[in-house]
Parts: structure tokens; sequence; C-alpha cells
């Protein structure tokens, strides 16, 4: 094992899921379980997945990294090649599971006989136990090629061909593996669950899900998930391409936001019935009033440009401490328009339910204000007439992101009516939050921005100077217009 764990220190600073760009000091085996092989491609070693951490920079997550060892004459997807390893004193290639369809097509398995797989202990670390969940009444097809989805940069999304028994395509599954691995419940997994169980057609259906056990080096035994598997939708586009292709033509999208808007208020409804609500204490307001202010404090260390707006900024927060709070409830947590998709005979649906990735898990797993979704799609699309203005070189699209944010919140709020949920704060008082809400995302695009795309900086800098001016009633025009 110890020519594998040199090899994956080497390959995991090449990886876009693998927090920083350090070499793993000391790269540790946390624990590791095997799938079976398949009987019909004898070229197949060894399945096996590896729980590994930096033991030296013990902050760092626990990765996941499936692997498949085969025999060194095979094809191979030279993406997915991690190096040539030695077993029992012969070369084998050992390539990134996520690129070989033998890791694909056992853990479908895994997941659709409802299998069990007890992990034994390797050299140095206790093995891994690991459950497939299927979903009730989900059945899966046979299994015909898989490929990974590209651009992802947290997680790796393997699409999987499926067949039925006489050759007719079947309809296509996506697995997710979460590379970091956490204790406890990945939301993106129990909220889209507990959506497609309530009858929800604004998620994908649910497949199922590989949970696991391991020894985690500071808690003790854990437990979390480590795979998550949905139908595919082939052939479609997500909200930000279609946004973004009406606002570069001039075409209308005003129709769009507003079934948008719908859609995200029948997710709330539903989440808020499904999932448990609380009411905002005193505490939790201050501590999310506070979190905004240690936001902007790290903004201003990234961009000092943003120190002459302290005080307007500060102002903006402190008001939404002091204004009555909705219940609190279970949210999409990143919502943007990258996180829809357009979805023939079944409209906008929603994805990667997540959360926000510089949250930890824990508060991931939080009941949250609804606005800050809210104010997540309202910053999307600034960002898509920023995008042409990038393009342009000067500002464009303001009216077409004005017009697309009144329409989003009309059929957010009209659908909320619809279903017979009673606001129980003030219009103003919304407004205030929302405002708060979307002038804190915007103070975190300034932080990844300045970090990854300084060109795309001026947005969310324009977007901050616009929010907090003492003059800018923004969201609360919006909120008003919309009714």
């Amino acid at each position: 094992m110890s020519n594998v764990m040199s090899l994956l220190a080497q390959w995991l600073p090449q990886q876009r899921w693998f927090a920083g760009d350090q070499t793993p000091q000391q790269l540790e085996l946390v624990g590791s379980y095997e799938l079976p092989a398949p009987d019909d491609d004898t070229s197949v070693r060894l399945i096996t997945v590896a729980l590994v951490r930096d033991a030296a920079r013990p902050e760092t997550p626990t990765y996941q990294v499936p692997m498949v060892i085969r025999d060194v004459d095979a094809h191979l997807d030279t993406r997915g090649y991690i190096g040539a390893a030695t077993e029992h004193g012969d070369r084998a290639a050992l390539v990134d599971g996520a690129h070989d369809p033998a890791f694909a097509r056992a853990i479908i398995a895994l997941i659709g006989d409802e299998g069990q797989i007890i992990g034994a202990d390797a050299p140095g670390a206790p093995g891994v136990d690991v459950y497939g969940q299927p979903m009730p009444g989900a059945r899966v097809a046979e299994f015909a090629s898989s490929r990974i989805l590209q651009g992802e940069q947290s997680n790796t999304s393997i699409i999987c061909e499926l067949q039925h028994e006489n050759g007719d395509p079947a309809v296509p599954l996506i697995v997710k593996v979460f590379r970091a691995i956490h204790p406890g419940d990945n939301p993106d997994v129990t909220l889209q669950t507990a959506l497609a169980a309530s009858g929800s057609l604004r998620v994908p259906p649910t497949f199922g899900q590989v949970t696991g056990v391991w020894q985690d080096p500071e808690r003790g035994q854990v437990s979390g998930h480590f795979v998550f598997a949905q139908e595919f939708f082939s052939g479609v586009q997500d909200a930000w391409r279609v946004a973004l292709r009406c606002a570069e033509s001039g075409e209308d999208f005003g129709e769009l936001a507003r079934l948008l808007g719908e859609a995200t208020a029948e997710v709330h409804a539903t989440l808020a019935r499904v999932m448990p609500t609380v009411d905002a204490s005193s505490d939790e307001i201050e501590t999310a009033v506070a979190q905004m202010h240690r936001r902007f404090d790290l903004a201003v260390e990234a961009v000092p440009e943003l120190e002459a707006m302290r005080d307007d900024v500060t102002e903006v927060y402190a008001h939404a401490g002091t204004v009555q709070w909705p219940r609190m409830q279970r949210i999409h947590g990143d919502y943007h328009l990258g996180q829809v998709l357009a979805v023939p005979d079944r409209g906008w649906v929603l994805l990667d339910f997540e959360g926000e990735p510089l949250r930890s898990l824990d508060e991931r797993n939080l009941p949250d204000l609804p606005q800050r979704d809210l104010a997540g799609m309202l910053r999307s699309f600034d960002y898509v007439s920023g995008a042409l203005s990038v393009r342009a070189g000067r500002e464009v699209g303001r009216e077409w992101a004005d017009a697309a944010r009144d329409a989003f919140l009309a059929g957010y709020l009209s659908n909320l009516a619809a279903q017979d949920v009673v606001e129980a704060v003030g219009r103003d008082d919304l407004a205030a939050l929302l405002r708060a809400y979307e002038l804190d995302k915007a103070v975190y695009e300034t932080l990844y921005e300045a970090q990854h795309r300084p060109e795309w900086l001026p947005i969310p800098v324009m977007a901050v100077q616009r929010l907090s001016a003492p003059d800018a009633a923004h969201a609360a025009a919006s909120v008003e217009r919309s009714r």
C-alpha cells in the first residue's frame, strides 16, 4: 500500500476538488473498503476505495478516492490514470475509479441490490463499512457505459448510461461521488431525497445512496454519505445558459424568471412541510449578523477598497438584526442559476443542495432563512449582466437584471400565496432581510473573485457599493414592485 499512497500524494494536488495546492506532507490511510470486481472484465484486479488525509495538517478534509487496479496492458482513460502500482511484485495500472466503468458499475449494483460491505482492516488502518440504500421502488437497468461530468470542482459526478434487457436505452443515472467526506448527513442527499419522497417534480427522481461508517482519527467511529445517485436529464441546459442567451440577444426573460420564482417557492414550501422549522431566537439572529460582519472583515483584507463602504455596510447589517425574522427552515443554501435545469415537460428543476462550500457541514444542516436562497438568485441575475459587461468592457444589461429580479420575486411571492403560505413578517422587514442577505452574498463573491477570477471582481464590488448605499432601496423596491 505504501507504493499506492506515494502515488496518491503526488496525484491529489492536481485534482480540482483537493483543498490547496500543496503535496500532502504525511498522507495517511484512514480506512478502505473493496467492491466486487466484474466477472466479465478479467483485466480488473481490484476495486478499492480509500479514505485518506494529510496527518500533518489535521484541519484538512478526509478524501474519498475510489481506485481500480488493472493490468498494465488494459485500455485506460489517461485522464484517470494515477500511476503504476506494484501488486504482489507485479506491475499494474492504478486508475481513478471515477474514470473507470468497473467502479461505476459496482457502485450502482451496491445501491440497487441494497448491498453491504463490512470492510476488512487494511495494513495500518481499520476497514470501512458501507451500505447501499435504494429509494423505495427504485429499479435499475443494465449498465452500459459511464463518463465523467466535466466542470465540477468539489465532487465528481459519473454519468451512467443504462439499457433494458432488449438493448433499448434506459433512463441514465448521475452518480455523485463525494470527494471530501464529513461525519453527518450531507444535505445534498437528505434534502433531495425528502423532496423526491414527497412527490416533488422540482428535483430529479432519486435512485439511492451509499453511506459509510469509519474511524475518524479525532472523533472515533462516525458515519456519513459517500455517494448519491439520481436520474440524469440528458440534453438539457442550466438556467445560467438560458438566461445568458436571452440577455445577449435581448430576449425577454421575464416569464421564465417568474416561473423560476414559482418553482423556488414550491421547493421552500415543501421543505418547510417535510423538514423541521424553528423560530429565529435572539442568539441565532445575533450569530447570523455577526457572521455577516466577519465575512465583510475577511473581504476587506482581500479587497481593501471595500473599507470605504464599512459604515454603510454596518448599518445595513445592524438594521437586519432589529427587524422581525420569519421562521427558519431548510433551504437550498447555494442557490444560483447554475443550480437549476430547464427540463422539457417538467419546467425548472433544482440541483446540488449541498449548501455554501465554505460553510461547515454542521452549519449547512441547520435551518436557515429562505432569504439566503432568494439573495443568491438575485445575485445570479446580476452576474448575467456582469458577464456581458466584462465582455463589453462597460456596464451593460442592468435593466435586464432588474427586470429579471422583479419577475422572479413576483413569481415567488404569488406562489407562496397560492400555496396558502401566510407571511407572518411585514414587507419592510422582509425587504431589510433580503437586502442584508444579498449584500452578504456580494461580499462573499468579492472573496471568491479576488482569489480565483480577478477580472470579475468589479461585479461584486459594484454590487456591495450599490446595496450598501444609504439611498439604496434595491431590495425593498424589488419586493414592492413584485407585489
